[in-house]
């Protein structure tokens, strides 16, 4: 899908490299969701994988104004680290407890 202008300027901000980096470093590379269900969790045959993709819980796309789309675009509190598998599974389920919701970005 194709992003607004507006919003594709953000994701191509300097300021959107740092909070990326931000999270990355927060997740320690690792996918945040893996590390919830998997090992991290106690969970018996459980995984962690390398995270990829930044993803936005509440999207930015989904505000009503340029203001509040910067808050939650660069709100690392807003943001988990997923691994492509995670980021695919993602939009079908919903995990709330642990910051994951059946959200596209």
């Amino acid at each position: 899908r194709q992003k607004r202008p507006e919003h594709q300027r953000m994701l191509n901000s300097k300021r959107w490299q740092e909070v990326r980096r931000q999270v990355w470093l927060r997740a320690g590379g690792l996918c945040e969701r893996c590390k919830a269900e998997g090992i991290a969790a106690g969970v018996p045959g459980g995984y962690v994988t390398p995270g990829k993709d930044c993803h936005h819980v509440v999207p930015f796309e989904s505000a009503k104004t340029i203001r509040e789309a910067e808050q939650l675009c660069y709100d690392v509190n807003n943001i988990r680290l997923l691994c492509i598998p995670c980021q695919i599974g993602h939009w079908d389920s919903d995990d709330s407890e642990n910051g994951f919701h059946s959200i596209h970005f």
